[in-house]
């Protein structure tokens, strides 16, 4: 089969082959010598695994998190936000500007079915063109600190390869938030290195925020402005909590889970981020009720909602640190800031095969402490997600529909204003370029063509709530074969190894009870057509039961089933 990625290459290739690299390169640096004094700074903040609900701008009142609830509450929140359902296709898309396929994340995991083909390399391919590369090319100091989870081969694809001037990352998706000295290698680079050893004292929050000070202090003199990402590998597992933070919630949370969710909800109505027509009752969407628990799976349940409070809580003070410092330092003043977070929040067992290794002390008295690893656990994500359909891993409002806003450089008062415009990840990249004032480029610093931006610019947002960002657009992704496409209030999903889909009307039921399928099959039809049809330019692999194929791992076709 033709390779559609090459193909879409090609004609971006076309499209601007007319263009001289020279020429680009004259204008794009006298673009950043002329307009270096007046081109606004952007901090970028990723969270990981977050709930939509936890921020108290989003309703959560039991976690502290007055920094992030401030700049939330200064700027415009952005209610109908999607990301991809796991860590790194958002950051794949959040890097992009475009579809985690295009960027080289079709699946997080590896799978017989998707090994050699494109769009499931497991790292940020050089046919896309990212956005520290486009932001660096125009000037723009580059800098990160947190999660990659993008590739980790030194030399191509470590962030210092995709233009970060300075990055302190975890490369993988998940680690332990103490130093990690039982594995032989860790898992972090800085500036495109493997670093050797950590602190014995070293905490993921804190050192990231203590790293990407440092880079921004070292060019604080510099006429240049900065693009720096911040993102946080807390509050995701394994649930260890920074010192002195242990007991900070004790107590607060033997109520349960379902009592939370009815919290949650009246404070995303009292925040006017609950949508209309949401279904309250789906509290307990998928764990046993609260009242069914033992004593003892009660208080497990309980002490995991405390740690992971605590490491919330904690987060938001060190992410403190880093505005005090803009702030003192005079460059908060010319900042954007832009947050969200990059999938619904985690469910499944609380103590899993993953945290049960013999190094790892899970009892529950200790878990929280450096030597434990534990999870969340489903009650606590079903209110976290609440009132939309699962979490973490679906295509389901719950697993992509995330908290996320925009502060502006000196906002005037807290606005306290709200966006119901539907928006993705993808267009974070062009929201940057726009109010940064960089055109789009469609060739790489060889001369490659690149793919284009599939995202748009929210920067509308900023003066008109209302403007629809993606009107009348089909906007089909997939995730290992969890499958989906929105179109205004309509949305399809078909979840792995599925062959039917289903059809919801997200305006009417955000939580996706209705399955409208049946009632509206001319929908239906017109909008898988229009995934099907995507699904076959991009290449997405339909997987399908090993059965069917008798192929290993259940190698389906390119596209339609």
């Amino acid at each position: 089969m033709t390779n559609n990625i090459s193909a879409r290459l090609r004609v971006a290739g076309l499209l601007t082959g007319i263009c001289s690299l020279v020429l680009l390169s004259a204008q794009l640096q006298a673009q950043s010598t002329d307009q270096a004094a007046e081109r606004p700074n952007f901090l970028l903040f990723t969270t990981d695994d977050m709930g939509y609900n936890d921020l108290g701008a989003f309703g959560g009142f039991d976690i502290p998190t007055p920094n992030i609830d401030t700049l939330a509450l200064q700027g415009v929140r952005l209610t109908n936000f999607h990301t991809a359902p796991s860590c790194g296709p958002t950051r794949s898309m959040l890097m992009s500007g475009t579809g985690n396929h295009e960027a080289g994340m079709g699946a997080q995991r590896s799978s017989p079915e998707f090994e050699g083909h494109p769009g499931y390399e497991g790292y940020l391919p050089e046919r896309v063109l990212s956005l520290p590369e486009r932001l660096q090319a125009a000037g723009y100091h580059t800098y990160m600190a947190g999660k990659w989870h993008l590739g980790s081969e030194e030399g191509v694809n470590h962030p210092n390869d995709r233009g970060f001037e300075r990055s302190f990352a975890l490369m993988p998706g998940s680690s332990d938030h103490y130093n990690p000295t039982h594995l032989d290698e860790l898992p972090y680079s800085e500036d495109g290195h493997r670093v050797e050893s950590l602190p014995e004292d070293f905490y993921t929050t804190t050192a990231y925020v203590d790293k990407l000070i440092s880079y921004l202090q070292s060019n604080e003199s510099s006429d240049r402005p900065f693009f720096a990402w911040f993102a946080p590998t807390a509050p995701h597992w394994p649930l260890q909590v920074a010192p002195g933070w242990e007991d900070k919630f004790a107590g607060q949370y033997e109520a349960g889970y379902e009592a939370l969710c009815q919290e949650r909800l009246q404070g995303m109505q009292a925040m006017g981020v609950l949508p209309e027509d949401s279904d309250s009752s789906r509290c307990s969407e998928e764990a046993e009720r609260w009242e069914s628990l033992t004593a003892e799976e009660k208080r497990l349940n309980s002490r995991a909602m405390e740690l992971y409070a605590a490491m919330t809580s904690h987060l938001d003070t060190e992410f403190g640190r880093l505005l005090a410092y803009l702030e003192e330092s005079g460059q908060l003043e010319n900042t954007y800031i832009i947050y969200h977070n990059d999938n619904g929040p985690q469910g499944g067992e609380i103590i899993t095969a993953r945290s049960a290794p013999a190094r790892y002390n899970n009892d529950i008295n200790n878990i929280g402490q450096r030597d434990s690893w534990i999870h969340l656990g489903q009650g606590w994500s079903d209110a976290q997600s609440a009132p939309f359909r699962q979490d973490k891993g679906a295509q389901f409002e719950g697993g992509i529909r995330v908290p996320a806003f925009i502060r502006p450089p000196q906002p005037d008062t807290a606005r306290g204003e709200i966006s119901n415009s539907l928006l993705t990840v993808m267009d974070v990249m062009p929201t940057i370029m726009e109010l940064a004032g960089i055109e789009e480029r469609r060739t790489n610093a060889s001369g490659q063509p690149v793919l284009p931006i599939r995202g748009k610019s929210f920067a509308p947002l900023l003066h008109n709530t209302g403007q629809p960002i993606h009107q009348d657009e089909y906007i089909a992704l997939d995730s290992e074969g969890e499958s989906m496409l929105i179109h205004n209030q309509w949305k399809i999903v078909r979840q792995p190894l599925a062959s039917q889909w289903t059809l919801f009307n997200t305006q009417d039921d955000p939580s996706e009870t209705r399955d409208l399928a049946a009632s509206h099959p001319e929908i239906l039809s017109d909008l898988v057509a229009k995934y099907e049809a995507h699904a076959q330019e991009v290449g997405i692999i339909k997987r399908v039961p090993r059965a069917a194929t008798g192929l290993p791992g259940g190698m389906g076709g390119m596209g339609a089933p």
